[in-house]
């Protein structure tokens, strides 16, 4: 792993590279291969705004990158930004559709842009569909809980029980 300040390089980096570019490295092939990365990775970022997280850096890896941090989100927050790199991957190849580009970095935003989506959306750790595709039964449950009434932990009980008895023996 190669670090330089807050972003960590992680060695699939050069493997997703060589691949991305079909062992053929072009300079806009591998710029738009960058470019991709770095949208989404900006998904993720924004997608943090107004939580708890502290991001305090990037590692990234051969099919985009992570967020470094400290800090805590709900589940359904957690899904929300696993999705938001690949939807910022979706919106680079919808833009790449819309207009005029080079051969080379079309392809890029486009075909090859579109096979890292689809492999970023398959559920298994550490790829962000592990997460993504919790988020509809996560916002579900996160709308159950808000008509439930909350139940107090056993611990809890027995706390406000002896302060009341605490009180009563005043």
């Amino acid at each position: 792993m190669l670090r330089a300040g807050a972003i960590r390089l992680h060695w699939s980096l050069l493997l997703g590279a060589l691949l991305f570019c079909a062992a053929q490295p072009r300079p806009l092939l591998l710029g738009g291969y960058a470019l991709l990365l770095a949208a989404h990775v900006l998904g993720h970022l924004l997608a943090t705004a107004g939580t708890r997280l502290h991001v305090g850096g990037v590692m990234l890896h051969a099919l985009g990158g992570e967020l470094l941090g400290e800090g805590d989100v709900s589940p359904a927050r957690r899904s929300f930004i696993a999705l938001s790199g690949v939807l910022a991957q979706l919106a680079l190849l919808v833009m790449a559709l819309q207009v005029t580009l080079p051969a080379d970095l079309h392809e890029a935003f486009t075909r090859r842009n579109g096979v890292m989506l689809l492999l970023n959306l398959v559920p298994l750790k550490p790829l962000d569909g592990a997460q993504a595709w919790r988020l509809p039964r996560r916002l579900l449950a996160a709308r159950r809980s808000r008509f439930r009434p909350a139940v107090p932990s056993p611990r809890q009980v027995q706390k406000d029980v002896a302060d009341l008895l605490s009180r009563i023996r005043r």
